[in-house]
């Protein structure tokens, strides 16, 4: 009888230590952030030129069944002796490539950039690569939702 019941001891531990394990497994794997299921909204940040000292850009962004359109306004800054501040705007075209990737054009009056952008895992992050149409210039931005 004293054997049995050790053997039933034994077995109550390693239930034990089999449920422990099984809960601490689930617990530490990291949670998968669905997609969005589009990027509409207001997006705002920061993004680099060559030649000024700083940028930012807002976007507002309309996804329908994965066309982009819109509209966006930046501003440059150059500093110096005398800050210098350049105002600009225009339309929004682009698509939806894959899974988490875009590609805007952002058209002002007499530019277009290409920017190809990567949608973060937790859906708040739209950054990436700018370049221009028509020159070698380029440059990052990183925008976030509003």
């Amino acid at each position: 009888m004293n054997t049995l019941n050790q053997f039933g001891k034994r077995l109550l531990v390693i239930q034990v230590i089999l449920l422990l394990a099984i809960n601490f497994s689930a617990c530490s794997e990291d949670p998968v952030t669905p997609e969005l299921e589009n990027i509409s909204g207001k997006w705002e940040g920061p993004f680099e030129h060559p030649g000024y000292d700083g940028g930012s850009v807002k976007l507002n962004i309309q996804e329908n069944e994965g066309n982009l359109s819109g509209s966006f306004t930046m501003q440059l800054v150059k500093g110096g002796t005398r800050t210098h501040v350049q105002n600009y705007g225009g339309s929004i075209t682009g698509a939806k490539v894959s899974h988490n990737k875009y590609t805007l054009n952002l058209e002002g009056p007499n530019f277009m950039w290409i920017c190809d952008l990567d949608l973060n895992a937790k859906n708040v992050t739209l950054s990436g690569d700018w370049k221009s149409s028509s020159s070698s210039l380029g440059g990052t931005l990183s925008t976030n939702k509003d």
